[in-house]
């Protein structure tokens, strides 16, 4: 088995989670009302710890020091770091938090091979 095979536990058909994603993205132009921030960040928060479990056995796998390996590793990291801010209650910091919390998403599903 390669470590890029995709798992059932992580592949997301969720139209859900994309259009998640994409309002993240677009919180910056668009600026929800704070509800709505709350709402994305606690979706992406679940969505990250889901995936960082996924990604840790993947690593657990992986040739240690690999590029695959540091990849994971990496993404964990900065997955795990931007999990520890809160979101503001300020509008704009709010949009560009969520909106980071959208790329790790996307670099956590990337780095574990899931599309």
């Amino acid at each position: 088995m390669t470590i890029t095979q995709h798992d059932p536990y992580v592949e997301v058909g969720d139209d859900d989670l994309a259009s998640v994603i994409l309002e993240a993205f677009d919180a910056g132009r668009e600026m929800p009302p704070h509800d709505r921030l709350v709402e994305i960040d606690n979706r992406l928060r679940d969505e990250i710890d889901r995936l960082v479990t996924y990604a840790q056995r993947l690593a657990d796998r992986a040739v240690y020091r690999s590029r695959q390996w540091y990849a994971l590793v990496q993404a964990i990291d900065r997955a795990e770091d931007r999990l520890q801010f809160q979101l503001s209650a300020t509008p704009l910091a709010g949009a560009l938090h969520v909106a980071e919390l959208a790329r790790r998403v996307h670099e956590l599903r990337a780095s574990g091979g899931v599309s």
